[in-house]
């Protein structure tokens, strides 16, 4: 299984619009294995992220502030790359970089949110 991430929309009636990230970026958030070693990681929450490591039970929906967090959170990843040596730098910038596709596409739209799970 994959992990994916997408920006969404809550619509009036309670349905979700998936948006579409532009190329180059995607879907793509990580192999499944990464819910625990890298999002819900020791490493992760030794660099004091709370809300990627959730995803180690449970999928992350982050609306409203939490796309500031998620952003933020993604952004300490990025600059901590080297605590996942056994995974590829061009992987884990790809995939990071997915998901704060995600959250620019997400600001975008009134009631927007973030998926990733």
């Amino acid at each position: 299984m994959t992990l994916i991430t997408h920006a969404y929309v809550r619509e009036a009636d309670g349905g979700m619009r998936t948006l579409d990230a532009e190329p180059p970026r995607n879907d793509l958030a990580g192999p499944e294995r990464w819910r625990v070693t890298v999002y819900g990681s020791d490493a992760a929450r030794a660099l004091g992220l709370t809300l990627l490591p959730t995803l180690a039970t449970e999928d992350v929906y982050a609306e409203g502030e939490e796309l500031d967090v998620l952003e933020r959170e993604i952004q300490v990843m990025l600059a901590n790359t080297a605590r996942w040596p056994a995974i590829g730098l061009e992987q884990l910038r790809f995939r990071f970089f997915n998901i704060l596709e995600a959250i620019r596409l997400a600001r975008a739209e009134a009631h927007g949110g973030v998926y990733v799970g």
